[in-house]
C-alpha cells in the first residue's frame, strides 16, 4: 500500500491543539500587561517622589533663644508628616549666617555693603511624606506649625504644589485609563487565542459528548493545558520583563534611582498566575460553549 494511500496513525488527543501559537500570543499579552504594569509601578514612584522634595520654611523669629529654638526642633522632629529617609527626619536648620550666604549666592546682592545687621531670619527646612503632600495637609501642618512660640511665618510654594498635584492626578488618570483599556484588551487577546484553537476541536468534544462521556470529563483536558499554557507563559513574559528590567536599571542611571525593584518583583509574579486564571476561564468558556451547541451549528 502506498505513503498515500495508509491511513494516518496519529490519534488526535482530547485537549490537544496548536500549541506554540497559543503560547506565543499569551506570552506576548502578558508581556504587554507586565511591561505597563513596571511601567505605571515607576511612574508612581516617580511622582512620589516629585512630591517628597517639596519643601516647607519654617521662619523663625530674629529674638528667639537657642533653648527655644531646640525646643522647636524636637517637636518638629517627631511629627508623623516629617518625610524620614533611612530613619533620618528630614529636618534641617539652617542659621541666620548660613541664611545670608545662601540669599547673596542665590540673588547675587551683597545687602552687607549697606546694612550692618543682617535681617535674614534663621529657618528650618522641612520634607514632607507625599501622603501629606496636597494643598489641604499642607494648610494645616502650617497652621500647626505656625502655633509654636518663636514661629515667624511657615512658607511654602502653594502654587507650584497645587500644579505639581494637578499634573500628577492627571498622569495618574490617563495611566489607570489606559491601564484598564490595555487589560481588557489582552484579556480578549488571550480568549479569542484559546477559543480558535479549540475551534479545530469541536467535532472531537462533540463524539466524547455522544459516547457518554460526561461534561466534566471532556473540560478537564483543555482547562488543564489552558492553565498550563497560561502559567507556563507567564513565566516566560516574566522572564523576558526582568531581563529588561535589569539591562534598564543597569543603562539608565536615573530609573535605578526610583529603587522599585521588590514591587517590580511582584508585579512580575502576579504573570504566571494570571496567565492560569485567564486560560482556566477562556478554557471553560470556550468548551462550554461547544458542548452546548446543536450538530448543526458546530458546522
Amino acid at each position: 500500500m502506498s505513503d498515500s494511500l495508509k491511513p494516518s496513525l496519529r490519534k488526535k488527543k482530547l485537549g490537544s491543539y496548536p500549541y506554540f501559537t497559543v503560547m506565543l500570543s499569551i506570552t506576548l499579552a502578558l508581556f504587554v500587561i507586565g511591561l505597563f504594569s513596571l511601567i505605571f509601578i515607576h511612574a508612581q514612584k516617580l511622582s512620589q517622589i516629585a512630591q517628597e522634595n517639596i519643601e516647607v520654611n519654617v521662619i523663625l523669629d530674629k529674638t528667639i533663644q537657642e533653648n527655644q529654638r531646640k525646643s522647636i526642633e524636637k517637636i518638629l522632629l517627631a511629627q508623623p508628616y516629617i518625610l524620614k529617609l533611612n530613619n533620618t527626619p528630614q529636618v534641617k536648620y539652617i542659621n541666620a549666617e548660613e541664611a545670608k550666604k545662601i540669599f547673596i549666592k542665590n540673588h547675587g546682592d551683597d545687602f552687607t555693603r549697606v546694612l550692618q545687621d543682617n535681617p535674614i531670619h534663621a529657618f528650618f527646612i522641612l520634607r514632607i511624606q507625599h501622603q501629606y503632600s496636597d494643598s489641604s495637609s499642607l494648610s494645616n501642618i502650617a497652621a500647626q506649625i505656625e502655633k509654636l512660640d518663636g514661629i515667624k511665618e511657615v512658607y511654602y510654594w502653594e502654587d507650584l504644589i497645587t500644579k505639581v498635584n494637578k499634573n500628577i492626578k492627571i498622569i495618574s488618570i490617563a495611566l489607570g485609563s489606559f491601564a484598564i483599556i490595555l487589560l481588557v484588551a489582552s484579556v480578549l487577546l488571550i480568549n479569542n487565542t484559546i477559543k480558535l484553537a479549540l475551534y479545530s476541536q469541536r467535532f472531537l468534544i462533540r463524539s466524547m459528548q455522544l459516547v457518554g462521556a460526561t461534561k466534566g470529563f471532556i473540560q478537564k483536558p483543555f482547562i488543564v493545558r489552558a492553565c498550563l499554557q497560561g502559567l507556563m507563559s507567564g513565566a516566560f513574559a516574566g522572564a523576558l520583563l526582568f531581563g529588561l528590567l535589569n539591562f534598564a536599571y543597569r543603562e539608565i542611571i536615573y530609573l535605578a534611582d526610583l529603587n522599585e525593584f521588590e514591587s517590580s518583583i511582584i508585579a512580575l509574579c502576579i504573570l504566571p498566575v494570571a496567565g492560569a486564571i485567564i486560560g482556566l476561564l477562556s478554557s471553560l468558556r470556550a468548551v462550554t460553549k461547544y458542548l452546548n451547541m446543536s450538530l448543526d451549528e458546530l458546522y
